[in-house]
Parts: C-alpha cells; sequence; structure tokens
C-alpha cells in the first residue's frame, strides 16, 4: 500500500477525507480552563484538546496500515511541527507495539528539516533547507509532516527537492489544512482537520513562540489581533525557519 506515484505528491489521492469544520463553529472558551496568560487573547475554542489525540491517533493508525512491513522514513519540518510530529510517532509506537502482527523494520525512522522561504517580511523567493543530505532518502518512502498546510507554496518547492533525489514514495501527514482562496491547490494524505481561513494557536500552533503550552487549538481574538497588529492577509511573522505552516494573515 505504501507504493504511490511521485507525480501524485500534493494531490492528496485516494485519500480519507479530513474532519471538516464549517465556517462560523466554534466552542466558547470559558467553557475551558485557559491559562491566565492567554485568557486576554482567546475567546473561541476551534478544536478541543481531546479531539486532536483521538484524531492524530487515527492517523497513525491510517499511516501504520499504509506502510506495515515497509520502511518509512517521517521528516519533521522544525519547529511548528514538532508537537504534531511527537504526537503522531507516539501513536505510531504503541500501535505498532500492540497490532500482534510481527514485522521486521522499525515502524519508521526520524528526520528534521527546517525550510525557511521569507525573510524580514518580505518572500526572498528562495527556499533554503536545512538538514542532512536529501540524497539520504533514494529509494525510500517519505513521509513529511507538517502542522498545517495553508497557501502550500513552500510544501510543493521542498516537494521538488525531495522528488530530484529519486524517493520510492512521499506522501503528506498534517493536522490542519485550511480553506484559503490563497492555496496553491496543494493537498495533503492524512489529514486531521479541514479549518476556516482563521489565525489559529495553542496546541503545536503559535503566535511569537505562545501559546504553545494551551492544550487546545484556539482562534486569537479581534482584541489579540489589533494588539499584535494583525490587520490584513499580509505577512507579519518572522521566525528562524519560516514555513508554509506559517499562517500568513
Amino acid at each position: 500500500m505504501a507504493s504511490k506515484p511521485i507525480e501524485d505528491y500534493g494531490k492528496g489521492k485516494g485519500r480519507v477525507e479530513p474532519m471538516y469544520i464549517p465556517d462560523g463553529t466554534f466552542y466558547k472558551a470559558e467553557d475551558f480552563l485557559v491559562p491566565s496568560h492567554c485568557k486576554p487573547y482567546i475567546d473561541k475554542i476551534l478544536l478541543p484538546g481531546g479531539l486532536v489525540k483521538d484524531r492524530v491517533e487515527k492517523l497513525a493508525y491510517d499511516i501504520h496500515r499504509t506502510y506495515f512491513g515497509e520502511e518509512l522514513h517521517i521528516i519533521c519540518i522544525l519547529k511548528g511541527s514538532r508537537g504534531f510530529f511527537n504526537l503522531l510517532i507516539d501513536y505510531l509506537a504503541t500501535i505498532q507495539k500492540y497490532s500482534g502482527r510481527d514485522s521486521s523494520v522499525p515502524p519508521f525512522f526520524e528526520h528534521y528539516v527546517r525550510l525557511k522561504s521569507y525573510q524580514n517580511d518580505n518572500s526572498s523567493g528562495q527556499l533554503t533547507v536545512l538538514s542532512d543530505d536529501l540524497s539520504q532518502f533514494k529509494g525510500k518512502n517519505i513521509l513529511i509532516v507538517e502542522d498545517i498546510i495553508d497557501t502550500g507554496f513552500t510544501l510543493t518547492e521542498f516537494g521538488e527537492r525531495l522528488k530530484a533525489v529519486g524517493p520510492k514514495s512521499m506522501r503528506i501527514a498534517t493536522l490542519v489544512e485550511k480553506r484559503t482562496d490563497r492555496s496553491n491547490g496543494f493537498k495533503g494524505d492524512f489529514v486531521g482537520f479541514c479549518v476556516p481561513d482563521v489565525w489559529i494557536v495553542g496546541c503545536c500552533y503559535d503566535f511569537n513562540e505562545m501559546f504553545r503550552d494551551f492544550d487546545h487549538v484556539a482562534i486569537l481574538s479581534e482584541s489579540a489581533r489589533k494588539q499584535f497588529q494583525i490587520t490584513s492577509f499580509v505577512t507579519s511573522r518572522i521566525y528562524l525557519a519560516k514555513r508554509d505552516s506559517d499562517q500568513i494573515h
């Protein structure tokens, strides 16, 4: 089941569709335990933490079924994907342990990369990949783990770099896929949720390193957007490693 034409990368062919979160769907933050330093900025919860964990467990199960018995190389895109990645591989290891099926290969091999495509709030027009030699993935099954698919441009370019080394297969796992008119049409293969085009924080999503400790995926409040001067869908965040998972508002 792991075999898939390389040219299908980013098209989402044959995938199980993600859990669809309609526009305007949310929970009141007051119904959850919100840390005091987060309260001024959060008034709506988009994805409760328990739902996120259960959904990631299902993604891990689907991935296990797809790659069981084959060598799988999982690439974590740092640093935003770290939380989703850690949860995903924990579930993968547990499912392998208790599946009752013997395998001669480990459930996965871990790899980490940093992708940089923006400088000083402006796109440099080039993608910088900070990682070990990508040629190690020649003839391998690759699963790229990203926390969010927004525009899709960086993942598209990174995919072209990987295709050049000749992997056996390439797929994408992501917790969230946004519905946005800025998208180039890129789609993941193992996707947790399809969400509206809103600015999200919490769980594995941060703003200026804040909110990572919040257990739920929340919508940043209007007052917070004004305080942080997030006024339009324009580049607004600078990171050491800028990625497609950055939510460009």
